[in-house]
């Protein structure tokens, strides 16, 4: 099943917010060639995450990749991210068919684009001790219309978030299972990853909105 997921990256974006599910892919691969995962910058040239790692997307906003999923990971930069109408254009803009996913603090972008209205969404529950508000906190300020849910994941259909830093993982976990891929695909990757046991118990703590 040929499925494709697009992580969008930018400067100071948290380095394991993007990679977890980037390498929870590319261990699915070995068993579903057809999968395929992906950066997305605002342009083709190189960005540095957090503690300066530099990183090359395969594609720019402009060049509209074709995607299942576009998954935007948190991180410092959201907070000059939050100003980017390009972004904000583009993630209203989706396709139907295109999951709008995000990792911690990357709710706020969904948020700002009035995305998150009338629905439930989450974010990082735990700040930094120079933050004034928590990032599930200041998600509520962004988007007064979206009920606030303390769940690792939430599932609202069309639009998935997930919670803080290492909520990654289990979102790319979970995105093979929304990709179609079934308990025994998913729990193999996971095993493969040894990743298994916190998998099993992360699994309970997910919101899916019927």
């Amino acid at each position: 099943m040929a499925k494709r997921l697009g992580i969008y990256i930018f400067d100071g974006a948290e380095v394991i917010d993007y990679t977890a599910p980037f390498g929870v892919f590319a261990v699915a691969q070995r068993m579903d060639p057809e999968l395929d995962v992906f950066l997305v910058g605002d342009t083709r040239q190189p960005i540095q995450a957090t503690a300066g790692l530099a990183a090359t997307p395969r594609y720019g906003l402009d060049d509209h990749p074709d995607m299942d999923a576009f998954l935007i990971p948190g991180g410092i930069g959201t907070r000059r991210e939050l100003h980017n109408e390009r972004l904000l254009e583009f993630v209203r803009a989706l396709p139907d068919k295109t999951l709008r996913v995000s990792v911690c603090t990357g709710a706020w972008i969904y948020a700002k684009a009035g995305i998150l209205d009338g629905l439930k969404a989450t974010s990082r529950k735990y700040g930094d001790a120079s933050e004034k508000l928590v990032p599930i906190d200041r998600l509520a300020e962004i988007a007064p219309q979206c009920s606030i849910d303390r769940h690792r994941i939430v599932d609202q259909g069309q639009v998935i978030t997930a919670g803080g830093i290492s909520s990654g993982l289990e979102t790319g976990l979970y995105l093979l299972l929304r990709f179609g891929h079934d308990d025994a695909f998913v729990d193999e990757v996971a095993r493969i990853m040894e990743y298994d046991q916190q998998w099993e118990l992360m699994k309970a703590d997910r919101l899916v909105v019927e």
